[in-house]
């Protein structure tokens, strides 16, 4: 029974470290966020944007992503 009790302690002790832990990354991880505006933080996440602020547009209009062809369902020829 000795055993059983220190292993509590010892998981105790272990998960509250790890809060600690955890605390201390996340809050070392959210110091010094760059502020910046809502066009700048748009293309700081999309890297398909130019200074400009302009897109590249797609040109291949015959792509069926999505589709049912693109995932291979096929027709229920069943009726």
């Amino acid at each position: 029974m000795p055993a059983a009790g220190a292993l509590f302690a010892l998981l105790l002790v272990a998960s509250i470290a790890g809060t600690i832990g955890l605390w201390y990354v996340i809050d070392r991880e959210t110091d010094d966020n760059p502020r910046m505006d809502w066009s700048d933080a748009e293309r700081a996440v999309r890297q398909d944007t130019d200074e400009s602020g302009e897109s590249d547009a797609r040109t291949d209009v015959g792509d069926d992503w999505g589709s049912d062809a693109e995932w291979g369902v096929e027709t229920d020829d069943r009726r």
